[in-house]
């Protein structure tokens, strides 16, 4: 993502998370790529944010027992 690739970097943290589905950290990477608080530090236009799938990306971190993830969910509102 600090590349501006964000597309690249979504599908590699979505693999990521599938491959190791209790991973927090693949989970919070993959909500980040469509965080639209976030996307813009990466240069990233609104074109690629998606507050829904963010927070089902967060949800699934917290669920995981992230706190990190917490703080993510609550940006977003």
């Amino acid at each position: 993502m600090v590349r501006g690739d964000i597309l690249r970097a979504r599908a590699l943290y979505e693999r990521a998370a599938a491959i190791h589905p209790r991973s927090s950290a693949a989970a919070i990477a993959a909500g980040k790529s469509y965080d639209p608080n976030l996307l813009p530090v990466f240069g990233a236009g609104p074109n690629l944010a998606d507050a829904a799938k963010a927070r089902a990306w967060y949800e699934r971190a917290r669920a995981s027992g992230d706190p990190a993830a917490a703080a993510l969910l609550h940006a977003l509102r």
